[in-house]
C-alpha cells in the first residue's frame, strides 16, 4: 500500500510538473504520467555563450539527465523522478549500473532514497551498496557496447537543519538558504571498463564526474529563488509555486541552492554573474561580486575563454570551510562577508579559479587533487599580479612558501601525486602550497612564453575532459619543445628536496 501511495503521488507530482513547467503545447501526450521525454541538445545552447555553442557538437560523449522534480524548503526535502540516458561506451557489455547517492555519506547527514526504478521500462530492483552511498540496478540484459539506455529512478532526498557546524554545509538547511550539493543520483563514473565504486575519504573535494548535460525543471514556493548550474530558459508562478526549467550545458554535476537574499549581477565577456547575500551584508555581497568580475577577466586573458553564459555566487554558513566550488555556482562561508575584504576576496577568486580547474578541466580530486587544488591556488598569484603588480603575487607566493616549507621541515613532505587517503596532516601543505609552488617553478623553468603557452593549450586540450598528472606533463613538454622528466619526477612522483621557487 505504501509503494502503491508512493507511485500514485510521483504520478500527479510529474504530470504537475510537466504543465506547469512547459508552454501546453509541449507538454508530452502520453499515458504514462511519470514519462520523461529524452533531453533536447539544442535547448542546451542557451546555458552556452553563442561562441562555444559548437561545443554541443560533442554531446554524444556525454550522458544526459532530465529531472522533474519539488523542493519544499520547510521540510529541507527534494522529490522528483530523474531520468538518464546512459550509454556504454566500453568495448565490453554492461550488465549492471552503478549510481554515487552522495547525501547518504555519513558528514552530509542528510539522506537520498531511490524508491523506484526501471530500465527502458522494465522495473528492477533497487539495491544499495558500501553504506547506501552506492546504488546499483542489475540490467534486464545486457548493455552492448555503444548501446544506450533509458534510466528511470523515483527519487527523493533530505537535508539537516542548522547543521554546518557537525556536517557538510554544501547541503543543509541554516539562515536563510537550502543548499542541495549533489543532492541527485549521479551515475558512477567507468574507466577503463572498471567501475570506480570507492567511497571518497571526506578530505577535500569529493566528487569525481564525467561531463553530462542536465535539463531540471523545480518547482519551489515562488518566495524562493532557485540558483542552479546552468542557465534558466522557462519559469511560471502558480499561485504560490514557481516552475522553472533550467538547462547546464556540459557539466560535471548539477547543483541546486534555494535562497530569499537579495542579489546583484554584472557582466564579464557575456557572462553574468550573480551574488546572493544576507540583507545585513551588501557590502559584502558586492564584494564579492567585484572579485569574482576580475578574477573572471583575468583568467578569460590568461587561460582561455570561460564558456557558459552565467556564474552565481551564494553567502551561506560554513563552519568547516570557507568556500566550495560547484559548476556554474561557488558557495561563501558568511563570516568572511562582514570582516575584512582581503579574505572574501583571495576566497572568492580561489572558487572562481575552479570553474576552469575542477569543473571545466576535470581529474580525479581523490587520487590526484593536486592538479586542480594546486592550478587553482596558483591562480591566486596570477590574480595578484595582473590586478596587484609583482609585490603583490610575491606575497601570495610567500603564503605558499611558508605553508610547504614548514611541512617540508617537519618532515611531511610527499610527492605532489598521492591520493588525499595518504596524506594526514599535510593535505593543504602539498595539495595547495607545493601544487601551487610546482607551477610556479613550472614557469621559471620554460620561461614566460611557454608557460603561458602550456596553459592554454592544457585548457583547451582537457576542457570537458579528465586529465591527469602525466597530460601535465606532457602539455608541458609540448609547450617547452623541451624534456621535463627530471621536473616532473622530483615534484611528481618522488619527494626530493626541490628547490622552492
Amino acid at each position: 500500500m505504501v509503494v502503491y501511495r508512493r507511485l500514485l503521488l510521483m504520478a500527479l507530482i510529474a504530470a504537475a510538473l510537466w504543465g506547469a513547467a512547459l508552454p501546453l503545447s509541449a507538454a508530452p501526450q502520453v499515458s504514462d504520467p511519470l514519462f520523461i521525454a529524452p533531453l533536447d541538445v539544442q535547448r542546451q545552447e542557451a546555458a552556452l555563450l553563442p561562441a562555444f555553442s559548437a561545443d554541443l557538437d560533442a554531446a554524444g560523449e556525454w550522458d544526459r539527465y532530465t529531472v522533474r522534480a519539488g523542493i519544499d524548503p520547510e521540510k529541507r526535502t527534494i522529490a522528483g523522478i530523474a531520468r538518464l540516458e546512459y550509454t556504454n561506451r566500453a568495448a565490453d557489455p554492461l550488465d549492471r549500473i552503478y549510481f554515487y547517492l552522495f547525501p547518504n555519506l555519513p558528514e552530509f547527514g542528510g539522506r537520498l532514497d531511490i524508491h523506484s526504478a526501471t530500465i527502458d521500462g522494465v522495473a528492477v530492483r533497487v539495491q544499495y551498496e558500501s553504506n547506501r552511498f552506492l546504488l546499483r540496478l542489475d540490467l534486464p540484459a545486457p548493455l552492448p557496447s555503444g548501446a544506450s539506455a533509458g534510466i528511470l529512478l523515483d527519487f527523493s532526498a533530505t537535508a539537516p537543519l542548522n547543521a554546518s557546524q557537525r556536517y557538510y554545509a554544501g547541503f543543509n538547511r541554516e539562515r536563510g538558504v537550502l543548499a542541495l550539493a549533489s543532492a541527485l543520483p549521479m551515475a558512477a563514473r567507468r574507466v577503463d571498463g572498471v567501475w570506480q565504486l570507492t567511497t571518497p575519504l571526506f578530505r577535500g573535494d569529493l566528487v569525481t564526474s564525467d561531463t553530462a548535460l542536465y535539463d531540471v525543471t523545480l518547482t519551489i514556493p515562488a518566495a524562493w529563488t532557485a540558483v542552479t548550474t546552468g542557465t534558466a530558459i522557462e519559469s511560471r508562478i502558480d499561485g504560490a509555486l514557481r516552475t522553472t526549467r533550467f538547462v547546464s550545458g556540459p557539466q560535471r554535476d548539477f547543483t541546486i541552492v534555494l535562497t530569499r537574499f537579495p542579489s546583484v549581477s554584472a557582466e564579464v565577456d557575456g557572462t553574468r554573474i550573480t551574488s546572493y547575500f544576507r540583507p545585513e551584508n551588501p557590502e559584502g555581497g558586492r564584494a564579492a561580486l567585484d572579485a569574482a568580475a576580475n578574477a573572471l577577466r583575468v583568467f578569460n586573458r590568461r587561460f582561455g575563454p570561460y564558456p557558459l553564459a552565467e556564474l552565481d555566487i551564494v553567502q551561506i554558513d560554513a563552519r568547516k570551510f570557507l568556500g566550495v566550488e560547484y559548476p556554474g555556482l561557488i558557495m561563501i562561508d558568511r563570516r568572511l562577508y562582514a570582516g575584512e575584504r582581503e579574505g572574501l576576496e583571495i576566497v572568492v577568486v580561489h572558487e572562481v579559479a575552479h570553474q576552469w580547474w575542477y569543473s571545466l578541466v576535470g581529474n580525479d580530486v581523490q587520487n590526484e587533487a593536486w592538479l586542480d587544488e594546486g592550478l587553482t591556488s596558483f591562480a591566486q598569484v596570477v590574480y595578484q599580479e595582473e590586478t596587484r603588480g609583482a609585490l603583490a603575487a610575491e606575497r601570495e607566493l610567500d603564503g605558499f612558501r611558508a605553508t610547504y616549507l614548514r611541512a617540508r621541515q617537519a618532515g611531511r613532505d610527499a610527492p605532489l601525486k598521492r591520493p588525499v587517503s595518504a596524506l594526514r596532516g599535510n593535505y593543504t601543505a602539498i595539495a595547495y602550497a607545493k601544487g601551487a609552488l610546482f607551477f610556479q617553478a613550472l614557469r621559471l623553468r620554460i620561461g614566460e612564453p611557454a608557460f603561458d603557452r602550456f596553459l592554454r593549450d592544457y585548457y583547451a586540450a582537457f576542457r570537458y575532459r579528465i586529465a591527469s598528472s602525466n597530460d601535465v606533463r606532457v602539455v608541458a613538454e609540448r609547450a617547452c619543445a623541451c624534456d621535463l622528466g627530471d621536473f616532473y619526477r622530483d615534484w611528481v612522483l618522488t619527494a626530493a628536496p626541490v628547490a622552492v621557487p
